[in-house]
This record gives C-alpha cells, structure tokens and sequence, in this order.
C-alpha cells in the first residue's frame, strides 16, 4: 500500500512541481494560455487573477510534498511530516489568495484520505 501511495504521489507531486515552476518562470505567456483554456469556465477564472508569487508558493510545497513522499519511499517517517505539513499549507494557499473564491472540498478529502492512508503505514517507517 505504501508503495502505491508513494507512487501516486510521485504522479501528481512530480507533475504540479513542473507545472507551477513552468508556469512562474513563463508567468506572462502562461496566463495567455490559460486564458484560451479558462476562459469559458468560471469557476476556474480566479486563477487568472493569480499573481505570480501563488505560482511559486505552490511550486515549493509541491516539491517539498514530493520530497516527502520520497523519504517515506524509502522508510524514513520524517517524509510523513514533510508531506503531511506541506499538503495543509497546499489547503491553505488558495484560501490565502482567493478566499471563497475556491471550492476547497475534493482537494481536502483527497489530502485527509492520503495523510490517512500514509498515516497506517507509520509502523513501517523508521
């Protein structure tokens, strides 16, 4: 089980990581392109309005979730802590620079489920 979580992570960490770090260092042509990708769809418009230090701010805790996930791979359960503090602060960013303008919901069952799920797997790490 703990391989299959780490390796989701790995999935989705690596991925956000390379995307937030594009979209910072291209931060002007990034918004174009994604004013053609979101612009008919209201409910992700407050990414628009993102500055570019929310870009960079998620592009740190993705690496540092990545990084945990990558500790744990290997058994050290330091990596939970780095992960699971770095998934809350991931909650927490959008709600800093938007506000209600999110829908937090999927993202924090998503995080309680993986934190949970990790959590069970604490008595196999060292």
């Amino acid at each position: 089980m703990l391989s299959i979580l780490c390796i989701l992570t790995f999935i989705f960490s690596g991925m956000s990581v390379i995307g937030f770090f594009a979209v910072s260092v291209n931060y002007e042509q990034s918004l174009e392109v994604m004013r053609t990708v979101y612009g008919n769809m209201p409910e992700a418009g407050f990414l628009l309005q993102a500055p570019r230090d929310f870009f960079f701010v998620s592009f740190i805790l993705s690496a540092l979730s990545l990084a945990g996930a990558i500790l744990m791979w290997n058994l050290r359960k330091n990596g939970f802590h780095i992960y699971t503090a770095s998934q809350l602060a991931m909650l927490a960013v959008p709600l800093l620079y938007f506000g209600s303008e999110t829908n937090p919901l999927l993202n924090i069952v998503i995080t309680a489920l993986f934190v949970y799920l990790y959590a069970r797997n604490l008595k196999y790490m060292h």
